[in-house]
């Protein structure tokens, strides 16, 4: 009896760990289909944050053909529209993998974890964030906030793998519990 129930016990353990291990490299796989933006403000103060999203519209009119090997130019675009709106601050943009929180637009949920991004920190970098998906471009300003239009979703669509797609569709994602598990764990492993 004791036997069973420390193999039950085991077999338990094993099947929860290899879910969770499915779970992790299909939010690696997700997340190596894109690229996020994220920027973040010098400060709360509302001139800081409208600062931000002036540097943000600035950037999505911009073409990049390299985002990794394009920084110098991206720090240089959001430094002219810093000095052009009256700022003096310095700017840094890094590409990386960074944490991002789940995120539920109103036809897709990406998953927390760890994604390839490009951070912009205007000044001390101590104000309220903002972040998008940039590959495929998919960030959106304005009235237009919350949901993507039928062509964004088409082109996030076919650069995507069908079964990734398929997971974050709909603003639900289909392997929620598993998931769920892993974004727990990425959650720990970044301090929240």
């Amino acid at each position: 009896m004791k036997n069973r129930l420390l193999l039950s016990v085991i077999i338990a353990l094993i099947v929860v760990f290899s879910w969770g291990v499915v779970s992790e490299s299909t939010l690696f796989d997700i997340s190596s289909d894109i690229v996020r933006l994220h920027i973040i403000a010098n400060s709360n103060s509302k001139e800081d944050q409208s600062l931000k999203l002036k540097v943000r519209d600035r950037l999505l009119n911009e073409n990049f053909k390299d985002l990794k090997h394009d920084l110098n130019k991206i720090e240089e675009v959001c430094q002219e529209e810093i000095l052009k709106s009256g700022y003096d601050y310095k700017v840094t943009a890094d590409y990386g993998k960074f944490y991002f929180p789940h995120k539920t637009y109103d036809n897709i949920t990406l998953p927390a974890g760890d994604y390839d991004a490009i951070k912009v920190i205007i000044g001390q970098g101590r104000g309220e964030n903002w972040w998008c998906v940039m590959y495929p471009p998919l960030c959106y300003s304005g009235s237009t906030e919350g949901k993507l239009s039928e062509e964004k979703l088409n082109l996030l669509k076919n650069s995507m793998k069908k079964d990734n797609y398929e997971l974050i569709e709909n603003g639900e994602v289909k392997i929620k519990p598993a998931l769920k598990i892993v974004e727990w764990w990425q959650e720990i492993r970044h301090g929240f």
